[in-house]
């Protein structure tokens, strides 16, 4: 009897062992699913925080480009990184519907890419009102409360395309600088500006602006096809944009097999860099929106941990040219 006592003692002793000891696991292995790193921040990993990055649809290669970045520093912030470009957007004034979006999910931090155009917006906000810690990319709106902005600085810009047109020249010839609607506003003035107080100094080159849009039906496209395939065609095609710089190396390609003018071009994708790759572009002027998506999660952190972050950054550019990387 004692010892049939004992042995029930000893059981019960280590039944209760071992259902604590399970119950530690438990509690462990739920506070591990939530806080260790995963694979890039993956809409499928579990992670402290969620970062929400997004834009128009047509700006999505740059927009893209910004995630990729973004995403490299998910596992260091414990944060998933999500993207969320809509399908159809076509009207500035539906720009407002991806913060409405933005304010459904509430993530905890924002990085949104704002295109030219835009106005009177109203910021996302959480369920009590507060505003989502925001960090805009492309067009700065003063009235839009944003813990930072990271923009393009376009003097600077204006002064490396007019640098790479004399360089590539050799200061003289004929020079097409393609923008587009959309581009004509004070951040277009302030590139051109500078643009032409390189190239003005070189009285040999001259130097057309025309407008191209994506629509193949325009008469400034046929013109532009027009003067490709004359006699005298252009020595060089500036584009300012990712959309036009595709365009003038899609026209080229069709027109001339032997392809006569050079093309210098704004990048902000993937799409732009393949026709580099195949020699079609001459020089690419890259905006590094890796190192914007880097930037902004960095601030929305520091936001988070500090209460302040830096209100105004310059966004790098980096120069693609045959025998440079």
């Amino acid at each position: 009897m004692k010892k049939s006592f004992v042995l029930r003692i000893v059981f019960a002793a280590l039944l209760f062992i071992s259902i604590t000891c399970f119950g530690l696991y438990i509690v462990l292995q739920s506070q591990n699913i939530v806080t260790r790193p995963g694979n890039y921040g993956t809409s499928s990993t579990e992670r402290k925080y969620n970062i929400l990055v997004t834009g128009t649809p047509g700006a999505e290669a740059f927009v893209r480009q910004i995630y990729r970045g973004a995403q490299s520093t998910a596992q260091k912030y414990n944060c998933s990184i999500e993207l969320y470009v809509p399908e159809s957007l076509n009207s500035s004034v539906n720009f407002q519907k991806i913060f409405d979006y933005v304010s459904y999910v509430e993530p905890d931090g924002l990085i949104a890419f704002i295109p030219e155009g835009i106005t009177n917006v109203t910021a996302p906000l959480y369920n009590d009102d507060t505003i989502i810690p925001l960090v805009a990319v492309g067009q700065y709106l003063p009235e839009l409360p944003q813990i930072s902005f990271i923009g393009i600085n376009f003097a600077e810009l204006g002064r490396i395309i007019g640098n790479e047109i004399v360089s590539f020249t050799g200061g003289k010839g004929n020079v097409c600088i393609l923008y587009s609607d959309i581009q004509r506003n004070l951040s277009y003035s302030m590139l051109m500006n500078e643009l032409f107080k390189i190239t003005d100094t070189r009285k040999a080159i001259n130097i057309e602006t025309l407008r191209l849009s994506s629509d193949k039906n325009t008469s400034e496209f046929d013109l532009f096809r027009q003067k490709l395939s004359g006699a005298s065609p252009y020595d060089l095609v500036v584009s300012l944009s990712e959309e036009n710089t595709v365009l003038a190396a899609q026209t080229i390609t069709e027109i001339n097999q032997t392809i006569k003018s050079g093309i210098i071009g704004l990048s902000e994708g993937a799409e732009s860099r393949a026709y580099y790759e195949k020699e079609i572009i001459s020089e690419l002027i890259v905006i590094n929106s890796l190192e914007i998506g880097v930037r902004a999660v960095e601030e929305i952190f520091n936001y988070k941990n500090t209460g302040a972050a830096d209100q105004h950054i310059i966004a790098g550019i980096d120069i693609l040219k045959r025998g440079r990387k």
